[in-house]
């Protein structure tokens, strides 16, 4: 089992976000919540999150939006491949995400940075169902 640290949202919408922290609370699930607003804060926090963490046994559980403004989902996991290797601790990324493109699905779960594609809004369902891989 894993050791979850911190959960990451990357989702440019406040309401959005705001209702998934209340969804993440009241799952059970009792781990400290950063929020970016775009890809590229997302980056920033993953990788100040990962220097203040500083332990390979952490996980940071990152849910991904992918219609963003300044840096999108896609442009996200191009960083995030990019800087991967420097990063510590483990990262599981899902995609949480309104579109109801196929291709978007398709896309997000070939990519293999990416553990599953969800849409929005996330779901207790959802969370007692990745919650299982955790302590």
């Amino acid at each position: 089992m894993k050791q979850l640290d911190t959960i990451l949202l990357i989702d440019d919408d406040f309401a959005t976000n705001y209702l998934h922290k209340k969804i993440i609370s009241k799952s059970g699930i009792d781990t400290p919540i950063e929020v970016a607003n775009d890809g590229e804060e997302g980056i920033n926090k993953l990788l100040s999150l990962n220097k203040s963490i500083n332990n390979e046994n952490a996980t940071i559980l990152v849910f991904l939006d992918l219609n963003m403004p300044v840096m999108d989902g896609w442009g996200f996991l191009k960083q995030f491949a990019i800087i991967r290797s420097t990063v510590l601790c483990n990262v599981d990324l899902y995609v949480l995400s309104s579109s109801i493109n196929p291709d978007d699905k398709a896309r997000a779960t070939s990519n293999s940075l990416v553990i599953d594609y969800y849409p929005k809004p996330l779901s207790i369902a959802t969370l007692k169902n990745i919650r299982s891989n955790y302590l």
